[in-house]
């Protein structure tokens, strides 16, 4: 079988808290529906087509220590101010992924409390 990120889901409590959230970090006007009791907010990555979504229902909690989903920047200091400014906080500053390595990765802690992930091929862009 073929590995890749198919579609990804993060849960909240608080759907506008986490709507906002993500909307700030992302850059996105990101809009809540209702599917019955689930309330959803998609994700997209530039086209028409959703990667994931914010979703709300009874029996799922955020949770900070459970699978971690990361997303690629282009400029991590400039992403994790987006995190701070929309209320998150950094779990993890920047670091190599392994030593000599150009990657970096970091986590943060969304206003729900799941840890999120960012990684980045250079950690100085324009260098």
């Amino acid at each position: 079988m073929k590995t890749f990120v198919a579609f990804f889901e993060i849960p909240a409590i608080n759907m506008e808290r986490a709507v906002q959230f993500y909307g700030t970090v992302f850059g996105e006007k990101l809009e809540i529906v209702e599917y019955g009791e689930e309330k959803m907010a998609f994700i997209s990555s530039g086209d028409q087509q959703p990667i994931g979504c914010i979703f709300s229902l009874k029996g799922y909690l955020p949770t900070s220590n459970s699978i971690t989903i990361s997303f690629y920047t282009e400029n991590m200091d400039e992403s994790l101010a987006m995190v701070r400014k929309a209320g998150g906080k950094i779990a993890t500053e920047p670091c190599e992924t392994c030593e000599g390595s150009k990657d970096y990765f970091a986590y943060f802690l969304d206003t729900e409390g799941n840890r999120i992930g960012l990684f980045t091929r250079n950690i100085h862009p324009g260098e």
